[in-house]
């Protein structure tokens, strides 16, 4: 729709160091000119790159990405989570 680079990104957890690792993948210029189902099919290519090596990962990613009905408190925007100073 708005003709912008897909690039590919995967935040890994390191529930030892409790850091982030963002993973990052080179632009998806293939996708400029593509149809809805390919473009589909390449981001999950994609999706499916990262997963592999970090499959305990995955399900965080889902619940952060899944869609949520009106009114449905966002997981990462919940008030306990940014307590006021």
């Amino acid at each position: 729709v708005c003709r912008a680079r897909v690039v590919p990104l995967f935040p890994v957890y390191d529930g030892q160091t409790h850091r982030l690792t963002v993973l990052v993948r080179p632009p998806m210029d293939d996708l400029l000119d593509a149809d809805d189902t390919t473009i589909a099919r390449r981001m999950n290519e994609e999706v499916e790159v990262f997963v592999k090596p970090h499959t305990e990962q995955y399900t965080w990613i889902l619940k952060l990405l899944k869609t949520r009905k009106p009114g449905e408190i966002e997981p990462y925007k919940r008030k306990e989570l940014f307590p006021k100073k």
